[in-house]
C-alpha cells in the first residue's frame, strides 16, 4: 500500500481550487494518467479522494516564440543556457470526504495515491447488497481494485437495462456483455435467465464450451475479478429451420459435428414459424415498412378471422382480397391488400415459415420460438441464432422472444407461472437495427414499441435488457434514456461529435474514447460517484472460434 506524495494542490488567482474541482502540480518522477485515483488530507482529519481528469504540462515561456528564440533562433542541436522552468499540472474531480466536508482543499497540500480501500469508498462500491464483478482498474502506481455493479441498478428495481457502444470489429461489446451475463450466472444465477440472440457467424453458439486457447494469464485475470474462470451453464441453443437434412435441418453456420453434440445431448432445437403463430406476428414482420395510415395493422388485425391452416391457404386467401378491380375489399383498399399480399408472399418465402413435421419430428426438432421462451426456467440461457437471416426475419425473431416474456410475465399465459422464468435478461447486439433513432419510430414500429416499453417499464416486471451497437448515435433516446449503466468503448471523433451524450464528458475523456484498447472501457453506473470509470475486463473463457 503505497503513501508516497506525487505533488501539491496548487490554488491560483485564476485557477482556485474548489468543492468539486482542484489542480494539483505533479513530482517530475511520477508518473500519472487520466482515471487515477488521488487521496489528499483535508480538515478534521479528514481525506479527500479525486479522480483525475487530464494534465497539462507548463513553463515560464511567454509563448511558442519565446522558445524558439531560446533554442539559439531554431538551432535543433543548440542547448539553452537555462533550462526553462516547467512542471506537470493535474486537474481533479472531488469524488468524496471521508467526514464529508464540502470546503475547498487549500493551496500546497501533498497529494498521495489512494489505496484500495479508499478508492472503493470514493467511487461509492461500498456497501452493496448484492455485488456483480464488471471488470477491474488498474492506477499508475501498480494497484488493480476490481470494479462491482450494484445488482438493484443493473437488473431493478432501483434501475436496470445496459447499453455498450463501441466500433465493431474489436470483440469488445460482445465480450464485455457474455463477462458481465457470465458474472451474473455465477453470483445470482439461480434467479435470473437469459436469452442471447447470436448476431456475429457462430460467435456465440458454442458458449457453455472451455476456450481452448485459454492461458493462465486470462485466468488469472478472472480471479482477479472475483470469478471462476469458467464458460456458462445450464445452455439451450436455437437454430433457423432449413429443410436440408445433410445441413442438420439448419440453417446456422455453426459446425455440424458440433450441431450433432448438441442434439445428442438434447441441448438444441430448430425453430419455425406456422401459420397460427404468426397470425398476431405480422406486424413484426413488417416492422421496417413505412405505414403511414396504419393499414398494414388493419390487414393484421383481420387476418385473425382468415381460416387458414397452413401457409398455402394463407397465402391464396390474401391473393383472393386483392383480386378485385378497383375499390376496397371490405374497409381495406384492393391496393392495400395487394400490397400486403406481394410482402408476404416474399418474406415468407424461405424454409422457416412452414408447417411442423408429422414424421421425422425428432429428426427436424421443430419448435416455436414461443415455445422455448415459455420453457425457459430460472438459471438457463437460450441463446437463439439469428445471424444466417435477413433483418426483417431477425426483427420478428426478437420482437417474438420479447412478446412471449412479456405475456409471461403479466400472466396472461395461464399455464406459466411468472416466478418459474425469474428475471430474465435479453441480450441483443446491433441494437440500432430494431430501436433506431428519430421519433417516427416511437409509434409506427412494433419491435421498437415492445423495447421502449422493456426499458420503460420492465424493471418493475423483472425484464431487463442489455444492448449494444456500433454508434449510440443511432438507437433511440427513450431506450438509451432509460438505462441505468452505459458503457462506452472505441469510437470515432465523428460520432462523438454526433451523438449528444458525449458532450457533457470531460475533454480528457473524449480524447480517450478513439484510442481505448481492446480489453477495456469506460463505463457509467447509477451508483459511481463519477461520470465515467476506465475498466479493463478478462478474456472470454468459452469456446472463441477460430479466425
Amino acid at each position: 500500500m503505497s503513501t508516497e506524495i506525487i505533488g501539491k494542490t496548487s490554488a491560483t488567482e485564476n485557477n482556485p481550487t474548489s468543492c468539486n474541482t482542484l489542480r494539483f502540480w505533479v513530482n517530475k518522477d511520477a508518473i500519472i494518467r487520466p482515471f487515477d485515483i488521488v487521496k489528499m488530507k483535508h480538515l478534521n482529519a479528514s481525506y479527500t479522494y479525486a479522480i483525475v481528469q487530464d494534465l497539462q504540462y507548463l513553463t515560464d515561456s511567454a509563448g511558442h516564440l519565446a522558445n524558439y528564440v531560446s533554442s539559439d533562433f531554431g538551432d535543433l542541436v543548440a542547448t539553452p543556457q537555462n533550462e526553462r522552468l516547467g512542471t506537470t499540472v493535474a486537474e481533479a474531480e472531488i469524488l468524496f470526504n471521508t467526514k464529508e466536508i464540502e470546503m475547498p482543499l487549500r493551496d500546497g497540500v501533498p497529494v498521495e495515491w489512494a489505496d484500495e480501500d479508499g478508492i472503493k469508498e470514493a467511487l461509492g462500491l461500498k456497501g452493496f447488497k448484492n455485488p456483480l464483478p464488471a471488470g477491474y482498474i488498474s492506477i499508475s502506481n501498480g494497484t488493480e481494485v476490481p470494479i462491482e455493479f450494484e445488482a438493484a441498478y443493473l437488473l431493478g428495481p432501483e434501475g436496470a437495462h445496459l447499453n455498450i457502444a463501441g466500433i465493431s470489429g474489436l470483440a469488445t461489446k460482445t465480450s464485455y456483455a457474455m463477462f458481465l451475463l457470465n458474472s451474473i450466472q455465477q453470483r445470482i444465477g439461480d434467479s435470473v435467465s437469459m436469452v442471447i440472440f447470436n448476431v456475429k457467424g457462430n460467435d456465440l453458439l458454442a458458449i457453455d464450451e472451455p476456450n481452448e486457447q485459454f492461458n493462465e494469464n486470462q485466468k488469472s485475470e478472472w480471479i482477479k475479478c472475483g470469478l471462476e474462470p469458467k464458460p456458462f451453464s445450464n445452455v439451450t441453443y436455437l437454430y433457423p429451420f432449413d429443410n436440408k437434412p445433410h445441413c442438420g435441418y439448419t440453417r446456422s453456420h455453426i459446425d455440424l459435428s458440433r450441431l450433432a453434440r448438441q442434439k445428442k445431448e438434447n441441448r438444441s432445437y430448430n425453430y419455425y414459424y406456422n401459420v397460427e403463430a404468426m397470425k398476431n406476428k405480422f406486424d413484426l414482420l413488417l416492422s421496417d415498412i413505412d405505414d403511414p395510415q396504419s393499414t398494414m395493422d388493419s390487414i393484421v388485425h383481420e387476418l385473425q378471422e382468415f381460416d387458414a391452416n397452413d401457409w398455402d391457404s394463407l397465402r391464396l386467401q390474401i391473393q383472393e382480397r386483392g383480386k378485385a378491380k378497383s375499390g376496397k375489399s371490405g374497409e381495406i383498399s384492393v391496393m392495400s391488400w395487394r400490397k400486403f399480399s406481394r410482402l408476404i408472399r416474399t418474406r415468407t418465402d424461405i424454409a422457416l415459415f412452414t408447417e411442423k413435421a408429422r414424421t421425422q419430428q425428432n429428426e427436424k426438432r421443430h419448435k416455436l420460438v414461443s415455445e422455448a421462451v415459455k420453457e425457459l426456467k430460472s438459471g438457463n440461457i437460450l441463446v437463439i441464432d439469428i445471424e444466417p437471416l435477413p433483418d426483417y426475419i431477425q426483427s420478428l425473431v426478437v420482437g417474438d422472444v420479447i412478446q412471449t416474456i412479456y405475456s409471461i410475465k403479466l400472466g396472461e399465459e395461464e399455464e406459466i407461472s411468472s416466478s418459474n422464468i425469474g428475471k430474465v435478461i435479453v441480450f441483443a447486439d446491433e441494437l440500432n437495427k430494431y430501436a433506431p433513432s428519430g421519433k417516427s419510430f416511437e409509434s409506427g414500429k412494433a419491435l421498437t414499441r415492445n423495447l421502449i416499453e422493456i426499458t420503460e417499464r420492465g424493471r418493475s416486471l423483472g425484464v431487463v435488457l442489455f444492448g449494444a451497437e456500433q454508434f449510440r448515435s443511432g438507437v433511440n433516446d427513450r431506450i438509451l434514456g432509460n438505462c441505468s449503466t452505459n458503457v462506452f468503448g472505441r469510437t470515432s471523433p465523428v460520432e462523438i461529435a454526433k451523438c449528444p451524450d458525449y458532450k457533457h464528458f470531460p475533454s480528457a475523456y473524449k480524447a480517450t474514447i478513439p484510442r481505448v484498447p481492446q480489453g477495456t472501457l469506460l463505463i457509467q453506473h447509477a451508483v459511481f460517484k463519477t461520470a465515467l470509470i476506465k475498466v479493463k475486463f478478462p478474456y472470454p473463457c468459452y469456446y472463441q472460434p477460430k479466425d
